[in-house]
């Protein structure tokens, strides 16, 4: 019988390359990762160094990465610095233009999120929304109320600044009395202003001071809570547009005003077309300062009436969500009061930039 022939062992394999002790023996795993991480660590010291970095410590490798992610905050986030610059486990950074309209589209997206079953797009909050009844009660409110607060603040401001910019003595203490309405926070005028008007109120005990009855002022529905709300709200911030316009008739030279008084014209003549005229500007911009924020009323409403009493469209928003917890619905009114801001003011927009 012939013999096998004998198996040949394999010729030993090359150490990988790594560090080694003077002996010869190869290091453990735990001690070869560490001579790896000081040999990277020396590279990007060496790196920093010819950077003019001389990068010594955690905290300055920290502010060095926050120095080179400053210009890609300020003009958009790469993805590569997005992931150097976001520490483990927390929110991704993004520039402070992306994050202040996060809100506003969170809100548009979710109105446009069926509640029951999560689908988008749908349209079904908006039905929901217009087939309230209330909802139209609010919208009808968001149109009249700001109207009417307006018209009566722009009208009361200019016929305070017009009084109190003529040269009568005491003025300056009557206008510091007229602003102090609208030196008190909001919350604090507005519950005074429920005591005034409760039945039992102050407005009452002055009605039967003279002989008369008392009168319900803020009952829901009526043509009388709405006159009320309209002069609450008017008495708080009829100051600021007594000061726009207070300022703007001091800038008006007297030199005008004297040659149409040679002229023979009289006071109204000279108020109806010289001063009125003057005045163009800073009543467009006291109708439109007022105007936008009269269309976003809130509080004023919902401390004298309740959220059914007199609605607007962003009490009917808060009703959806805190007696409902319909966020879709809430959302969805708000996004028509965004909306309903944007068509109201164009035209004015429009108005003060033509020439």
């Amino acid at each position: 019988m012939q013999r096998a022939a004998p198996r040949r062992s394999p010729p030993p394999r090359a150490p990988p390359p790594g560090p080694r002790r003077p002996d010869g023996a190869r290091p453990a795993p735990r001690l070869v990762l560490a001579a790896w991480r000081r040999r990277g660590r020396g590279r990007r010291r060496g790196a920093g160094r010819v950077r003019g970095h001389a990068l010594r410590g955690p905290a300055e490798a920290g502010a060095s990465r926050l120095r080179r992610a400053q210009p890609a905050l300020a003009g958009g986030v790469s993805r590569r610095r997005l992931r150097a610059c976001r520490p483990r486990g927390d929110a991704p950074c993004c520039s402070p233009r992306a994050a202040k309209w996060r809100p506003s589209l969170y809100a548009v997206k979710l109105s446009f999120t069926d509640t029951l079953t999560g689908r988008f797009p749908s349209l079904a909050n908006f039905r929901l929304v217009t087939g309230d009844g209330l909802f139209w009660r609010a919208l009808a409110g968001n149109v009249l109320l700001p109207a009417a607060i307006v018209a009566v603040e722009v009208a009361g401001g200019l016929a305070l600044a017009v009084l109190l910019a003529a040269r009568l003595p005491g003025r300056r203490l009557l206008r510091a009395i007229v602003v102090v309405p609208f030196a008190l926070p909001e919350v604090v005028f507005l519950t005074v202003m429920r005591y005034v008007f409760a039945p039992r109120g102050y407005a009452n005990a002055a009605l039967a001071a003279a002989g008369f009855a008392p009168v319900d002022w803020l009952v829901p529905g009526r043509v009388l809570t709405f006159f009320t709300v309209v002069a609450v709200d008017a008495w708080h911030v009829t100051p600021v547009v007594f000061l726009m316009l207070l300022a703007a008739l001091a800038s008006i030279p007297d030199e005008i005003a004297e040659a149409a008084r040679l002229d023979g014209a009289g006071a109204l003549r000279r108020f109806a077309f010289i001063t009125l005229p003057l005045l163009r500007p800073a009543l467009l911009s006291a109708v439109l300062l007022r105007g936008l924020d009269a269309l976003r009323v809130f509080a004023t409403p919902l401390m004298l009436t309740g959220a059914e009493g007199l609605p607007v469209l962003s009490t009917y928003a808060y009703h959806q969500w805190s007696d409902y917890g319909n966020d879709g619905a809430a959302a969805a009114a708000s996004s028509l009061l965004a909306l309903l801001s944007v068509v109201l003011t164009l035209p004015l927009l429009r108005r003060g930039t033509a020439p």
